[in-house]
């Protein structure tokens, strides 16, 4: 009597597809729709936060430091979650990876190794967000560049140069070497100037008077970034500018608000009158 083959052994992907359920579809659905809505939801609390900062002069850069790398933190925080909840609706998925974490050997190792730089730059990230030695706007050198710091993001920063390029560097990076804080080590001083122009006004004749007054001037720190105004708020009190200019010192940034906020002010009471 000749014994019968063995039935042959379904496949992984064939087997998962055979006990996969309307109900782990619909899961994995709602897990994502939560994720979306939840990450909207905070990224509009966190922008509401940063503009009534701004609008009450209160938005220091160690607070919007503290402020994005949060924002990105909840928001990973939110698809890992996410992510775990609708992984565990698929058995399967945890049989294989029992098995690959048993015969990982090497793999593993390779695996680990590469994800380190990973997980170096993201703890190094929120060690920046807490010790801050460096924040949002500081005026920094590091290796022969300086610029502006323009963000932090949690695995690299952001940092704006004097010719308008970005450079971006791991945060890892940049808890591990020396760097050059020049806002708070006193060795140049920013000038923040805020002129809010009524309604009556004209903005736009404010704006291009600020902006002369600093380009003309002629103790800012040619090295640094340009000196730049923003339309920072308008409503119905009116237009808000800012100026931001580096100085030389702290006196030169002192008299350069002092120039700009005197023409301001002649603009905007001629035009009132």
């Amino acid at each position: 009597m000749v014994p019968s083959p063995d039935p042959q052994k379904p496949s992984f992907l064939s087997a998962f597809i055979s006990d996969l359920q309307p109900r782990h579809i619909i899961t994995v659905a709602v897990m994502v729709a939560f994720a979306i809505v939840t990450t909207r939801v905070i990224n509009l609390g966190f922008k509401r936060a940063v503009e009534r900062h701004r609008a009450r002069g209160t938005l220091l850069p160690e607070n919007a430091t503290q402020l994005a790398l949060t924002r990105r933190l909840l928001a990973a925080a939110v698809w890992i979650t996410a992510a775990a909840i609708a992984l565990t609706q698929f058995p399967d998925l945890r049989v294989l990876s029992t098995g690959l974490l048993a015969s990982a050997g090497l793999s593993g190792l390779v695996v680990g190794f590469a994800a380190r730089g990973t997980l170096g730059n993201a703890i190094a990230g929120v060690t920046i967000s807490l010790a801050q030695p460096i924040r949002l706007g500081d005026d920094i050198e590091f290796r022969g560049d300086r610029g502006v710091v323009e963000d932090i993001h949690l695995l690299f920063t952001v940092l704006r140069l004097g010719d308008g390029k970005r450079l971006v560097i791991p945060n890892d990076t940049i808890a591990s070497e020396v760097i050059k804080n020049l806002t708070m080590g006193g060795v140049t001083k920013v000038a923040r100037v805020e002129v809010l122009v009524p309604p009556a006004g004209d903005a736009d004749l404010v704006f291009k008077a600020m902006l002369q007054i600093a380009h003309g001037y002629e103790n800012l720190d040619r090295q640094a970034a340009e000196a730049e105004v923003y339309w920072a708020r308008i409503d119905e009190r009116g237009t808000l500018l800012r100026l931001v200019a580096t100085c030389t010192d702290a006196a030169a940034a002192e008299r350069l608000g002092q120039k700009v906020l005197a023409r301001a002010a002649q603009l905007v009471w001629r035009r009132a009158l």
